[in-house]
């Protein structure tokens, strides 16, 4: 399913949202704004398909600045009823190359980077709530896409997702359980996560791994450092 920035719907609510937030940033530092969630939907699909807020997120060093532009612009979630909301970079975790399939548009000097539907819809198995799974059946509704063959394949670009988390990371739900869900919901079957999503995007890891010279190791061994040979 290809998208193309021409696709981008700016005059919905989130759309006129970012650009009011782009006719507002000085045109100086220039920013690279990436958009998740819900919005991005929003933007491609369905003018409808509302949430309170826009999720975005700035590079690393243009967070601190991004976020206090927010709140004293009053586009924060304490002034705005649809508002914006800064996230740190570290939020939209999605397939490893989701920026390959991004589009990104120039907006008054500042670059706005929207990820493909496929990407925002991986990084929702997190959560899964209601508002999620009709995320799922917005797209494919409306594309036919993904079918369940492409989204397994999908998601095993996203097998880290799948890798235990750190306790301080309970809350952000359990992707096994989630994607079982899911699979019920749109395919009305079972889907058994290890052998078909997290398997074979290892074994394609190990083979790319173990595809190196195999005499590097040989050859390694044999060398002498400076400070180690015998005198």
């Amino acid at each position: 399913m290809d998208l193309r920035a021409e696709d981008i719907a700016w005059d919905t609510p989130a759309g006129k949202l970012l650009d009011h937030l782009a006719r507002s940033l000085p045109p100086q530092p220039s920013l690279e704004i990436t958009v998740f969630g819900s919005a991005p939907l929003q933007l491609f699909f369905d003018r409808n398909f509302l949430s309170a807020d826009i999720d975005l997120f700035p590079s690393e060093e243009s967070y601190d600045f991004l976020l206090d532009f927010v709140e004293k612009h009053e586009l924060d979630q304490s002034k705005a009823q649809f508002y914006i909301q800064v996230c740190d970079p570290n939020a939209f975790r999605s397939a490893r190359d989701w920026m390959d399939r991004a589009n990104s548009v120039l907006r008054c000097g500042h670059t706005f980077r929207i990820p493909h539907p496929w990407d925002i819809l991986t990084s929702k198995l997190q959560r899964l709530d209601e508002k999620d799974i009709k995320a799922f059946q917005l797209v494919i509704d409306r594309t036919g896409h993904p079918t369940e063959e492409e989204f397994t394949k999908h998601l095993q670009k996203a097998v880290d997702l799948y890798r235990p988390k750190f306790d301080e990371e309970g809350s952000l739900g359990d992707i096994f359980n989630n994607t079982q869900l899911l699979w019920h919901t749109l395919w009305k079957k079972s889907i058994d996560v290890r052998a078909a999503i997290i398997r074979p995007a290892l074994e394609r890891s190990r083979h790319d791994y173990e595809a190196g010279d195999p005499s590097l190791k040989s050859r390694l061994a044999k060398l002498r450092y400076p400070g180690n040979n015998p005198k």
